[in-house]
């Protein structure tokens, strides 16, 4: 972002502060049907501030403004063959920008196996509620003691400030790529990923859907080879559809995800984490339609309108649950820590963050 834009920035930041009006910083909005709406008075658009600033191919390191969409960082990358390992979403078609990405701090299908966003974030200069223009981390992975406050704005959806500039690792793109996969039960194939699990594969997503269940494999040729024949013996096979399911997958463009509109209205789609062994909910009709789990058993995405159930079940098996559209559930303690840095970061309550934190929330 130019020296100009990022004088923009600050004096709108500031002018809201002492205005006591609240700013909603928005890319390109792909995400805003995930949580309520914030209320706000202004909205801080970032979707034009975008280009890439800096790209080092042999350092495997890539700097770019908040507003740069994904789709243009991804053309980048693969001039290069390398790619983001961490395969950030890009929600409501091909949108997405990388400050948007970093702040939901959503993963794609490979989240076990090849890290999140969060993992790839080497530094961000951030423009704070007061209208400070602060730096922090760097290009390299070692760089300073202390607090990573550069990773801490994963996951904390815009509460903490304006992410003017982002650096991420990124990693080289693999040389072979395949599906393999069979038709299972629900529970046979989180039996299998716990086997396949303890093998030296190179896993890099599963999927389970619809009494279907399929791995990817990548790496090198030889090591792919070798595994999609070792694979073969336990009955599952090559399928050809592989590299558009997973990017279905990542984007949230499968049809699982679009029976959530139906005659009879909206339905509720739950996102819960659970410990990948963990027994499936005994409470779904249809699991073959009502259930996709994905991370070798650790993501299941259910539909359910009873969210006592969902939320009983969470807790039973040490999980996390979350209904799209409605609020993140968010603990008493990790509330106190999340005000606390709101606190640090926006004393003035100017951004009005979907998590529906205020400073000093307890």
């Amino acid at each position: 972002m130019s020296a100009d834009q990022n004088r923009l920035l600050i004096e709108q930041i500031r002018t809201a502060g002492e205005n006591q009006r609240r700013l909603t910083i928005q890319g390109h909005a792909s995400k805003s049907s995930w949580l309520p709406a914030a209320s706000s008075d202004i909205v801080l658009a970032l979707g034009e501030h975008s280009g890439v600033l800096q790209y080092e191919p042999e350092e495997l390191v890539i700097t770019a403004r908040g507003g740069t969409s994904l789709s243009e960082i991804n053309a980048v990358l693969a001039e290069h063959q390398q790619q983001l390992s961490c395969e950030p979403p890009q929600l409501a078609g091909d949108n997405g920008t990388l400050g948007g990405a970093v702040a939901c701090g959503l993963s794609g299908p490979g989240r076990p196996w090849l890290g999140a966003i969060r993992d790839a974030v080497l530094g961000v200069e951030l423009i704070n509620g007061v209208g400070e223009y602060l730096k922090f981390g760097g290009q390299v992975m070692k760089n300073v003691a202390g607090y990573d406050v550069s990773r801490l704005q994963s996951g904390g959806w815009g509460s903490l400030g304006v992410m003017s500039v982002v650096s991420l690792r990124v990693q080289p793109a693999f040389a072979e790529e395949c599906t393999v996969g069979a038709s299972l039960s629900v529970d046979q194939s989180l039996s299998l990923c716990a086997q396949l699990g303890q093998r030296n594969l190179p896993i890099t997503a599963s999927c389970w859907h619809g009494g279907e269940f399929c791995l990817r494999l990548a790496g090198n040729q030889s090591g792919v080879a070798a595994a999609c024949l070792a694979l073969a013996n336990q009955g599952l096979h090559q399928r050809q559809s592989g590299t558009g399911l997973w990017q279905q997958l990542r984007d949230h463009q499968h049809p699982f995800f679009t029976q959530s509109d139906t005659e009879a209205g909206p339905r509720r789609l739950w996102r819960v984490v659970t410990p990948p062994a963990s027994p499936m909910p005994d409470f779904l009709t249809n699991p073959n339609d009502d259930a996709l789990v994905m991370w070798g058993g650790g993501l299941r995405w259910l539909y359910h309108d009873d969210g006592a159930a969902v939320h009983a079940y969470s807790k039973a098996v040490g999980g996390w649950c979350w209904a799209i559209g409605e609020s993140i559930p968010i603990d008493r303690m990790q509330a106190q820590i999340m005000g606390q840095l709101v606190k640090a970061f926006d004393p003035r309550g100017v951004f009005a963050s979907p998590l529906g934190l205020a400073a000093g929330d307890s």
